[in-house]
């Protein structure tokens, strides 16, 4: 089986059919296995691994130019956009931990004073809101994502002091907002039914 394709991203229901975490392929592939998971379908039809190698067949044999296959000797199985775990009683993660990483997913990698979009890892910088030194704390409401000449120009300042007016205020993300920024849109829309279900997808532009 090619690596790539394993580490493909598949959202992951617990037995109440909320999305609590995104699991790789290769992860979901041994929970069927194991028994420990179903494929669930976008209509919320559950599958064991053994239906779902027969589902697979069946999409193989047509037309299946949509469809992504996972292959092996000994079988093809159809790459599934969700698992449902029914033994599976945790709730949802309600917040997000604080990390470079989903405070840029959260800022949409935009600085939040001038709005230029970062797409170099090197143009991107952390700025303290109030300044650390001016006892500013390292939390979501107080740390945005910036650029360069921004946070030279605010230097050890707040906002105003510098002339600068942040694009919205900082607050802490909800993780399944997250979600929706992290992954392609053809994911973001195949998962939508689900988050649909538990009231947090939202539309975006």
């Amino acid at each position: 089986m090619g690596q790539n394709i394993l580490q493909e991203k598949v959202l992951v229901l617990n037995k109440y059919y909320q999305a609590v975490q995104i699991t790789t392929l290769q992860r979901a592939i041994c929970h069927l296995v194991k028994g420990t998971a179903k494929v669930i379908t976008p209509d919320w039809t559950t599958h064991t691994f053994e239906e779902w190698v027969q589902i697979s067949k069946f999409y193989e044999n047509g037309k299946n130019g949509e469809f992504q296959f996972i292959k092996s000797p000994s079988i093809s199985l159809l790459v599934p956009d969700a698992i449902y775990l029914p033994f599976f009683e945790s709730l949802p993660q309600n917040e997000v931990v604080f990390t470079r990483q989903n405070l840029f997913l959260r800022d949409k990698f935009t600085c939040q004073y001038c709005g230029k979009l970062l797409k170099n890892p090197k143009d991107r910088t952390i700025d303290h809101v109030i300044p650390k030194s001016r006892g500013g704390k390292t939390v979501w409401s107080n740390v945005v994502l910036c650029c360069k000449k921004c946070n030279i120009k605010k230097g050890n300042r707040t906002p105003e002091e510098a002339g600068l007016k942040l694009i919205k205020t900082p607050r802490a993300p909800r993780w399944q907002a997250l979600i929706l920024e992290e992954f392609p849109s053809h994911k973001k829309e195949k998962w939508k039914v689900f988050l649909s279900f538990a009231g947090i997808y939202e539309e975006r532009d």
